[in-house]
């Protein structure tokens, strides 16, 4: 099979899900050939890995919890005109490569590109609907937004959507999957191992960011009061100045991000879908901070109300760090059991659309 992946690049976390289920393909079918399609940091992901081709995406440069509609639609003002550029740009490479399905993570050239060529453009995406109709946290901007990926979920021909709880029985005419991982926590060396791989003396607490600009209000806050704790913190993403603490550690990215999630004792994190999934899978309590008015973050951070210590806002945020870590044991033992065979069932629903 021939797969084109159109993956955003706003973040890694659609990168990196889409990386597990390309090797989940290559397990299946080791003369599987992919190509992506994809802007920032997916593209920086991808580009030593599998052939990929740059193209034009989304821009955020929002340094606080808050996503701006209006704000994004005047940065993203000429995107309908470079997606156009770029489904021209990719036919020429596509000719060559000719793509058996599509897949879109979730990047609307893989959508438009579909309808040119031909052939099938199934979507994967954390954003569920019927999930949308019960949040009792939705407002005027997410029903705008929510209406947004309605149309593209309309206009591909098949949505597959990770849970984070799980796979859902629904009468919805999309797919639900379990969580997709990058590695299972038993993939990984033991504990005690990596400690000393990594050089580390005692369990430390993660701040774990994603690529964009969103996390950089949290960030700071959390290193200018991190002294008045007795942690160790190591952070990972943004895009901040470096800092000089004697008790944080701040990496922009790590391939190895998972080991320091296996020795961690805590999360403090976004609403990003596959940081919280491996949060779960690695039963590590998490605290969870949704960017304000957006869809999916919305989504994931009310999946997980009842199980993560969720914060809607940055006020007082040092008593709220001291009371997320007071409260560690009895948020771990809330962590449910869930199946993380989300890359099986991706590549099991893909085989079946091409039979």
């Amino acid at each position: 099979m021939k797969i084109l992946f159109t993956v955003t690049g706003v973040g890694y976390g659609d990168a990196t899900r889409e990386h597990a289920n390309i090797e989940e393909f290559l397990k299946r079918d080791p003369d599987t050939k992919v190509m992506i399609a994809g802007y920032d940091n997916s593209y920086e992901y991808f580009k030593d890995k599998y052939p990929t081709v740059e193209i034009k995406g989304y821009k955020f440069t929002e340094k606080s919890l808050k996503f701006s509609v209006p704000s994004f639609i005047i940065r993203n003002y000429k995107l309908p005109f470079f997606w156009g550029s770029s489904t021209w740009k990719l036919r020429k490479k596509i000719k060559e490569f000719k793509p058996d399905i599509i897949i879109s993570d979730f990047e609307p050239v893989g959508i438009m590109l579909s309808k040119l060529i031909k052939k099938k453009c199934v979507v994967i995406f954390g954003y569920d609907p019927e999930m949308f109709k019960q949040c009792p946290h939705k407002n005027e901007k997410t029903i705008l937004e929510a209406k947004y990926f309605n149309i593209l979920y309309k206009s591909a021909d098949e949505v597959i959507i990770p849970n984070l709880l799980g796979k859902k029985e629904t009468p919805s005419r999309y797919y639900s999957v379990n969580p997709i991982l990058r590695t299972k926590p038993n993939d990984l060396p033991p504990k005690k191992e990596l400690m000393e791989k990594l050089g580390l003396e005692k369990e430390p607490v993660l701040i774990m960011l994603g690529g964009s600009t969103f996390g950089n209000a949290l960030a700071k806050k959390v290193v200018h009061f991190s002294h008045l704790f007795r942690e160790d913190f190591i952070m990972f993403g943004s895009q901040i100045e470096p800092i000089a603490k004697e008790n944080v550690t701040y990496y922009p990215y790590k391939e190895n991000v998972l080991e320091y999630l296996k020795v961690s004792k805590a999360v403090i994190t976004l609403a990003g879908h596959l940081t919280l999934s491996e949060c779960l899978a690695f039963k590590k309590p998490a605290m969870v901070f949704p960017i304000r008015d957006h869809v999916e973050q919305l989504l994931n951070a009310y999946t997980l109300e009842n199980i993560s210590y969720v914060k809607y806002s940055l006020k007082d945020l040092r008593k709220s760090i001291k009371s997320f870590l007071n409260q560690l044991d009895v948020l771990k033992s809330n962590i449910p059991k869930v199946n993380f065979n989300g890359t099986e069932q991706v590549v099991d629903i893909i085989e079946n659309l091409k039979k």
